[in-house]
């Protein structure tokens, strides 16, 4: 179902940038990006029953004749803050350069009812937008970027010449280029597989240890990718305390 009042999400965004050149052919850029998301669409249950320890799912829903209510909601609030740097170098001399570097928070109460594979479906509690609030599914927190492109020395105009035009027309004039991009990951929401809640929606998340996570670097290996130790199942009949993403 849908909301009878449904709004058209949308973004305020708002910049400072500071550009120096050096010479005539380098520029560097510095600058604070940020931005308001509002009315950002998701999928919640409106006839979710209430985490209970006992009795059946259905006699803790508020209208127990109806079963799960999906609902395209869209009252979702986000927002994005960065520091970008760029340094450019125009072509001269053979040569071509740009990098990009962005240090960036991304946070937000869901990232959409097309979840990428790190984030959930649903929220583990329908009734409560603001306990989903988090870091964004599509959250990267540092993006590095750089772009070359080089005149092989080879051809009319560069530093070894070829008189022979069959061996010009093969190998002269050529540029070799290349593209590099370094991130971190992405979030990644842990849940139980269960339904300790009771609640009849399967996105329980686990109760958190005091534990980090992050396992030692030389420690992960395909069996123990994260530390284990930092969650447990939640209690029968409640929600998990970890957070989404």
């Amino acid at each position: 179902s849908n909301l009878y009042d449904r709004r058209t999400p949308y973004v305020l965004q708002y910049l400072f940038n500071v550009q120096r050149e050096f010479g005539n052919n380098m520029a560097l850029e510095v600058g604070y990006l940020g931005s308001m998301s509002r009315k950002l669409e998701s999928l919640r249950a409106v006839n979710e029953a209430l985490p209970g320890a006992t009795g059946s799912v259905i006699s803790r829903s508020p209208y127990p004749n109806f079963g799960r209510i999906q609902l395209v909601d869209n009252g979702g609030r986000g927002n994005y803050n960065s520091l970008g740097m760029k340094f450019t170098k125009k072509y001269s001399n053979g040569m071509s350069a740009l990098m990009s570097y962005t240090w960036a928070k991304s946070i937000d109460e869901t990232s959409g009812i097309r979840n990428n594979d790190g984030d959930t479906l649903f929220p583990q509690n329908s009734y409560c937008r603001a306990c989903e609030r988090a870091r964004s599914a599509h959250d990267v927190r540092h993006r590095l970027v750089t772009s070359t492109l080089w005149d092989l020395p080879f051809g009319d105009g560069r530093r070894y010449t070829i008189d022979n035009p069959v061996a010009h027309a093969i190998a002269g004039g050529w540029q070799a280029s290349t593209i590099i991009t370094l991130q971190s990951g992405f979030p990644l929401t842990v849940t139980n597989g269960q339904d300790t809640s009771n609640t009849g929606g399967f996105f329980d998340r686990p109760n958190a240890t005091g534990q980090k996570p992050e396992l030692d670097r030389g420690a992960q290996d395909p069996q123990r990718f994260f530390n284990t130790g930092a969650f447990v199942i939640n209690n029968r009949g409640q929600f998990g305390n970890v957070g989404r993403n």
